[in-house]
């Protein structure tokens, strides 16, 4: 049973929805119970918000047999206090998923500390909160991050020893400083997927040595670094391979938009970044694919890739396609911008014959080599 509705003013309303979702789920009559709750109010301040959060947390004493049933629970534009949501997943035994969209605090750490709680995902997008401390989670599977709105890192974690997916994606602004992975997941030891997002924007993690990063990277299996901006050098994306051995999909997206559509004012300035900390003699074993959007016929692309083939010395597959399509810098390119030719795709079979030879020149790869 999956339900969508607004935080009502009316208690009566939302208690009304309350007690016949509990008949119902109480003579076992469902397996599946997502809450989906919208703000009734169109531009909201923090005393809306604040408000909105006094109406939740009501209806969620006042109905505490469907929240004790409830699997899947979607939150917007709540004020949270600190231990609102430890307050949730002790309450809701069942709950599965929980997704917070533009919820706010007043600067307020959420801390969330739930023992016993069997929620597996938690999506964080569009948070004002000072930062999200996971003390312990003991079931947490999945965590998303997105576009968060204060310092870096926006997540601590704590005991989430079965965290295996991680997925952080922000368009940095001029007061959110670069941070170590270590310092937000060095307790989540059996992670398996990375998904980072630079938005083509600056580039908000600082790589780190093979040791401190090992312990929590030995068991990732594929990472996804994506929107990195074009200019950006790509030789440091290789402290990813040196600190997990177990890599096997290696997935790299490249933003080439002249638009600048995820940029604003108060963006942070773009710098390159370089990495010189690479051991000479590193070799990795268990890459089998590298995949590369937004590859382009320059040196930089042709070299980077060369690069990878020769420190994963086992790799079996490399795909080169196309960026993603972008309907304003195509109308741009279409104006005169120089960009299409700057950043341009083998496309006929001549091109892709010229890049792969240009790719295998002086190796002995075995890797078989697709282009778009």
């Amino acid at each position: 049973m999956q339900l969508s509705f607004f935080l009502s003013e009316d208690p009566s309303y939302l208690c009304s929805v309350g007690h016949a979702v509990g008949a119902i789920v109480d003579a076992g009559k469902t397996d599946l119970l997502e809450f989906s709750l919208w703000s009734d109010v169109g531009k909201l301040n923090l005393e809306h918000c604040q408000l909105l959060r006094q109406r939740f947390m009501s209806f969620s004493h006042s109905c505490p047999v469907a929240f004790r049933w409830l699997t899947n629970l979607a939150l917007r534009n709540l004020a949270f206090q600190e231990s609102d949501v430890s307050h949730i997943l002790n309450t809701c035994h069942n709950l599965k998923f929980l997704a917070l969209c533009s919820c706010v605090s007043d600067f307020v750490v959420l801390k969330i500390d739930a023992p016993h709680s069997e929620l597996l995902t938690l999506e964080i997008v569009t948070c004002g909160f000072d930062r999200v401390d996971l003390i312990h989670l003991p079931n947490l599977r999945r965590v998303v991050c997105w576009d968060w709105c204060l310092p870096n890192p926006p997540i601590r974690f704590g005991n989430v020893t079965r965290l295996h997916n991680m997925s952080l994606s922000c368009s940095a602004t001029y007061d959110q400083m670069p941070f170590r992975l270590t310092e937000l997941i060095s307790s989540a030891t059996n992670l398996t997927i990375l998904y980072l997002d630079f938005q083509d924007q600056m580039i908000w993690i600082e790589p780190q040595g093979p040791k401190l990063l090992y312990p929590v990277f030995s068991n990732v299996r594929d990472v996804y670094l994506c929107n990195i901006f074009y200019e950006c050098d790509l030789n440091w994306t290789v402290f990813v391979l040196e600190a997990a051995p177990r890599l096997s999909n290696f997935y790299l997206k490249l933003c080439q938009h002249p638009c600048e559509r995820n940029r604003c004012e108060d963006s942070a300035e773009k710098v390159n970044l370089l990495w010189d900390q690479m051991s000479s003699d590193f070799k990795h074993r268990h890459l089998n694919l590298l995949e590369i959007t937004g590859f382009a016929m320059d040196d930089k692309m042709i070299n980077y890739t060369r690069l990878i083939m020769e420190r994963a010395v086992n790799l079996k597959r490399i795909r080169l396609l196309d960026q993603v399509p972008c309907d304003k810098g195509n109308a741009m390119n279409g104006m005169g911008s120089t960009s299409s030719n700057k950043w341009r795709f083998p496309v006929d079979q001549g091109e892709k014959s010229l890049i792969k030879q240009k790719l295998i020149d002086g190796f002995s790869s075995s890797a078989e080599i697709t282009i778009g």
